[in-house]
């Protein structure tokens, strides 16, 4: 072969890759480094701009909030304001219309005296902000509320508490409710929005609530940074942040979505596409100069490769190869694909002469198995083509033998294996004519391990095999098929049985045995109220003579009954029944099938169980409720502000049992916990109580929750009239347990006021409670002695626990 002198291929390619990419690659590279860099700047200064922007706008309407109220907390007179109320009240407008804004005046209970919404002698509720009150309270500094929460769980707006100092000590407290418009009246530049310490939006502006940044993302992001985060709705964003001056602990938060980062392209434009005019211009050339070298010489290779591919799929001969004038890398391509269709031709007539020489018929199929081509079937069977393509030539197949044939035809279609089977085939000579013939064949893949065809042959037989052979290998294959049913019978999850007309088994799975506890081969002849539980048997019976009388399918019994064994064991079943019928429709037999619910039967139960324990505890929860109000509504009737305090104060006392509980799944709970859950509201505002006890006692859910309002009860009344009602007071809370397993817990006050015992007309719901009821949810034996010696209350109780937690963990 001469070799070409000409330029190759691959110097051509090189030319035109070069002078195409290279420009592109180093002006894509410049342009990505610089937009990069840019936008990254941009979107920080932008988003920590827009967040600090609207902080400002929120710090500058509370700043001003704050100075009206302090301004008119500072012309009140003290504890005179609240006194003469009318006046206030007149003040409390004045400013409320001055700063455009509800105004509020609250006592040091935080009881609601003053309301600009409401017309002046309005009973008053008390008010929702009663955390950030009290913090005012106790410290003397101002304090914004988070988003409040109102009747219905409405969401009201966060409000603004100023306490009035004398002497630096808060005697009232003024409030005003922080709107939203007010405190971002609009967008400083892109999608914003304040946040609570809890995450929930306070004012928002450019998006719904679906559109907020992830909470979780937000609360751990440090002010001046800008990061990546989702919306509810699943969007990417940069978020900034920036703290609140006036409200440290809230956000104001600034987002943008990352698909918003747009290209500078007017600074851009010129220089891309100069790049790319350039890199445009020196490809075109370079494809130009070698279109005409390539592209012809490619386009003849194509054309006759194609002629070549269908000329040797219809068994004709191919066209010689074609003289080309191309590079020296085409040239030599189409040499040697010349050179592969000669030898490629040359083997071709050579397997055609072998397989011809003892074969009748070569066969060809997809990669599925349905034939396509069969040279000399016609001539054999009579059947022509297109009808013996696909599975049609099974139609040639003897009767008896397709069933064998088809089952080896598929074992080597699932295994990719060669195929090896013989049958009898109609010859097309004479009618009735059988032929013993053997069928071979292989898979053909391609160079990846894909199959793509079969290929075979099939050969005459008839002389080589006798009729009790033919016999002999029908029955092995006949036995094989069998036998592969009948595993498959025996392992399916579910029960298999088939009865006939009298109800009496005629076949059964393993499955379905396991039921009555006696082999398969127990139950043939026998109906299933002999040898099945009586709670299965009967439903079956009356399915399957539903079956019999209808000729339908019976679907989803429901049966149960106990299982085989020295342990009953209750089983639920789902049975459906079907009719077995003959060629001519005539109901012969009833199938079943039996499948095993007893766990999805104990699943829906179990969650029965639970809705109905959790109704008992909600109707417990709402009776405790309903108690108290009763209570606190007889003792406080006549002070709408008092009553609200004491019913306020005794909810909060259930919450926090609600709270214990629930975290230890209602199970017992230690004695320590309970009384710090009890005590939290004057232990955490640092009151003089001090708590000890010796040894870890473990109470029930229903004496966890009367001593956690038992306590509630008792400390209320220390600051009210007893020792905490005055500096200097305190009080000992301690507990023991005794060998006999029985607590004793003792409260005593010392340090307060003188006591004086109450007459029975003012024994109140704490005195009840603990006189009555106490002893009722401690358990039988409970006693509580409640005394009032002149130096302190003290209250001693007796009640017989559970196990140490220690003592339970050990016998674990």
């Amino acid at each position: 072969m001469q070799v070409s002198t000409r330029p190759g291929l691959a110097g051509r390619l090189r030319i035109v890759a070069l002078a195409g990419i290279v420009p592109l690659l180093l002006g894509g590279a410049l342009i990505g480094t610089f937009l990069h860099d840019w936008v990254e700047e941009e979107a920080i200064v932008r988003l920590n701009a827009t967040a600090r922007a609207a902080a400002g706008m929120a710090d500058t309407e509370i700043q001003s909030r704050r100075f009206a109220l302090q301004a008119f907390g500072g012309a009140l007179d003290g504890e005179r304001s609240l006194e003469e109320l009318e006046a206030t009240d007149a003040a409390a407008r004045r400013v409320a219309e001055a700063v455009g804004a509800p105004v509020g005046v609250l006592d040091r209970g935080l009881g609601m005296m003053v309301d600009t919404t409401q017309p002046f002698g309005t009973p008053l509720a008390s008010t929702p902000a009663v955390a950030a009150g009290l913090w005012a309270i106790e410290t003397g500094r101002p304090r914004v509320s988070d988003v409040l929460v109102g009747p219905n769980n409405t969401a009201l707006p966060p409000m603004l508490l100023v306490p009035q100092l004398r002497d630096g000590r808060a005697e009232a407290v003024l409030s005003t409710p922080l709107e939203a418009d007010r405190l971002l009246p609009a967008s400083p530049g892109g999608p914003v929005a304040l946040l609570d310490s809890r995450g929930r939006a306070i004012a928002e502006r450019g998006g719904g609530p679906e559109d907020l940044p992830d909470w979780r993302n937000v609360s751990v992001m440090p002010q001046g940074e800008v990061r990546g985060a989702t919306t509810g709705r699943g969007t990417a964003v940069r978020v900034a942040i920036a703290f609140l001056t006036e409200a440290p602990e809230w956000r104001a938060v600034a987002w943008q979505p990352v698909s918003a980062a747009t290209l500078p392209l007017t600074r851009l434009l010129p220089v891309t596409l100069g790049t790319i005019a350039v890199s445009l211009l020196m490809a075109a050339f370079a494809v130009l100069r070698t279109r005409a070298a390539m592209l012809d010489p490619i386009t003849e290779l194509t054309r006759h490769a194609t002629t070549v591919a269908e000329m040797l799929r219809g068994d004709a001969s191919a066209p010689a190869p074609p003289s080309i004038e191309a590079p020296a890398e085409l040239a030599e391509l189409g040499a040697a694909l010349a050179a592969a269709q000669q030898a490629a031709q040359t083997r071709e007539r050579r397997l055609r002469a072998l397989a011809e020489a003892g074969a009748l018929v070569l066969w060809r199929a997809d990669a599925t198995g349905g034939w396509t081509e069969a040279p000399g079937w016609a001539g054999l069977t009579g059947q022509a083509s297109p009808a013996f393509r696909g599975d049609g030539w099974i139609e040639m197949v003897h009767p008896d033998d397709r069933a064998p044939t088809l089952a080896e035809w598929g074992r080597a279609l699932v295994a990719r294996g060669a195929i090896g089977v013989e049958f009898r085939l109609r010859s097309g000579a004479e009618e009735g004519e059988w032929r013993w013939v053997r069928a071979t064949g292989v898979p053909i893949t391609d160079e990846e391990g894909t199959l793509t065809e079969w290929a075979g042959a099939i050969h005459d037989v008839t002389e080589s095999r006798g009729s009790a052979a033919a016999h002999r290998v029908n029955e092995a294959q006949v036995r094989q098929t069998v036998a592969e049913l009948r595993a498959v019978y025996d392992t399916v999850p579910v029960g298999l049985a088939l009865v006939d007309n009298a109800l009496r088994f005629v076949n059964v799975n393993a499955r379905f045995a396991a039921i009555s506890g006696l082999p398969p081969e127990a139950h043939v002849g026998r109906t299933p109220h002999e040898v099945m539980p009586e709670g299965l048997a009967g439903p079956i019976e009356a399915a399957q003579k539903e079956v019999l009388a209808t000729g339908r399918p019976v679907l989803d019994v429901t049966c149960a009954g106990q299982t085989p064994g020295a342990v009953q064991n209750l089983r639920h079943w789902l049975a459906s029944c079907h009719p077995v019928k003959d060629p001519q429709g005539v109901v012969t037999g009833v199938s079943a099938v039996l499948q095993d619910v007893t766990d999805r039967v104990r699943a829906e139960r179990s969650r029965e169980l639970l809705v109905t324990e959790l109704n008992h505890r909600v109707k417990n929860t709402l009776a405790t409720v309903q108690s108290i109000a009763a209570q606190s509504v007889r003792r406080g009737s006549s002070n709408t502000g008092s009553f609200g305090r004491e019913f306020v104060g005794r909810l909060q006392a259930l919450t926090r049992s609600h709270d214990l509980l629930a975290a230890q799944g209602w199970d017992k709970v230690d004695f320590a916990r309970v009384v710090s859950a009890g005590l939290a509201p004057w232990i955490e505002a640092g009151r003089p109580v001090r708590v000890s006890g010796s040894g870890r006692i473990q109470v029930d859910a229903g004496q966890a929750q009367a001593l956690i309002l038992a306590l509630h009860e008792l400390a209320t009344n220390a600051i009210k009239h007893g020792a905490l009602s005055r500096p200097g007071g305190e009080v000992d809370v301690t507990w023991s347990r005794g060998d006999d397993g029985v607590a004793r817990f003792e409260w005593h006050e010392s340090g307060g006021p003188a006591v004086i015992p109450p007459t029975p007309d003012r024994r109140g719901f704490g005195m009840r409670l603990l006189e009555r009821g106490l002893i009722h949810d401690l358990g039988p034996g409970a006693d509580v002695s409640l005394t009032f010696p002149e130096d302190g209350v003290r209250v001693v109780m007796r009640f017989r626990t559970g196990l140490p937690a220690l003592e339970t963990a050990g016998q674990a």
